[in-house]
């Protein structure tokens, strides 16, 4: 994005209002009140209870229809979760191949086509959202708050000879993206504003006017540029201006934590000196959700370890300790530790 370009966003964001153009006219596209938030909620709770009345199905309903007619697959569910995993990991090696440009842009390129990947999957799944109960409510909803939001002058648009959708559809195509958000959120100008918020305000929407998405996202986004720049483990700048590098810090970040929170919760009900300090150590669970929060234990280290042995595992179809690699490597550790050792008596 370009300097003027950032100027431009900026300044938009920061007025608390959008201009579209109608013909030879500029609607007006202002920030909603909190009683248009609230009338905007009662239109849809209206209009999902009459559209349940019409015997309508909800999106759970269409969920279960696609499934039993075959629209819909768990092994496109599989497909989603197996995207939404990969682009997790690809965004590690990024991070982690940040001083190694082959192989960095090489996962790069491989990112881009999962994303596109999982895009086609999720459209394919809400190809029908917009005829279910809540699709329905939540089309109805957002052009009452829409209408309710464009102004001429000082005056209400008249929408009587105007086509709302084609109005609706202009302000959609107009809305910043999170990435955009993000190369705002962390370059001036918006910067010197974010700096200077104490002194001067942020936005210069009216009182009674809550913030619009783009401003709640570059807010959100500033503030999260702020705890990076004081976090112990603050990455280097390049990795802060590359959006893809961040999200791996942020993935490693959180999975260290959570791996912190577990180890700790474990120690706290761990009472046998011996489980509690050996290397490794094997719980077994019945719970999904017990089961991800004992995951959480591993270091990012111990999680590879535990991968390659169930790919192990599955290779030979059952597999015994000294099948796995890293315990081939520790044995050999260990008996080149006891030679050393007798060698020197």
């Amino acid at each position: 994005m370009n300097t003027y370009e950032r100027e431009y966003f900026v300044s938009r964001i920061r007025s608390g209002f959008l201009n579209l153009k109608l013909g030879n006219v500029r609607v007006r596209v202002l920030n909603p009140t909190l009683e248009d938030e609230y009338l905007s909620n009662e239109i849809f709770m209206e209009s999902f209870d009459q559209a349940r009345s019409d015997e309508i199905m909800t999106q759970d309903e269409m969920f279960d229809w696609m499934m039993d007619r075959g629209l819909w697959s768990q092994e496109n569910e599989d497909k989603i979760k197996a995207c939404e995993g990969n682009i997790e990991k690809l965004k590690v090696e990024i991070f982690n191949a940040r001083s190694k440009e082959k192989l960095r842009e090489t996962a790069r390129t491989y990112l881009r086509a999962t994303e596109k990947a999982l895009a086609k999957l999720q459209a394919e799944k809400d190809e029908l959202f917009s005829k279910t109960c809540e699709g329905l409510a939540s089309q109805d909803k957002m052009m009452f708050l829409f209408e309710r939001c464009c102004f001429v002058g000082s005056q209400p648009l008249d929408f009587k000879d105007v086509d709302i959708g084609d109005l609706y559809y202009q302000f959609n195509q107009s809305q910043l993206n999170e990435k955009q958000l993000r190369e705002l959120a962390r370059n001036d100008p918006w910067r010197l504003a974010w700096y200077a918020k104490d002194h001067s305000p942020l936005f210069a929407n009216d009182p009674s006017r809550t913030l619009s998405n783009e401003q709640k996202g570059i807010l959100i986004w500033a503030n999260m540029y702020d705890n990076i720049q004081e976090s112990m483990d603050c990455p280097t700048e390049d990795v802060i201006n590359d959006d893809d590098m961040l999200d791996g810090w942020f993935i490693i970040q959180r999975k260290k934590q959570a791996s912190e929170k577990a180890k700790s919760e474990l120690e706290a009900k761990t009472t046998n000196a011996k489980i509690a300090n050996a290397d490794e150590v094997m719980i077994f669970t019945d719970s999904k959700k017990e089961a991800e929060s004992i995951h959480n234990m591993n270091s990012i280290g111990g999680d590879i370890v535990r991968q390659q042995r169930i790919a192990k595992a599955k290779q030979l179809g059952k597999a015994t300790d000294f099948d796995f690699d890293d315990r081939k490597i520790q044995i050999q550790n260990q008996q080149r530790q006891m030679f050393k050792d007798s060698t020197r008596r």
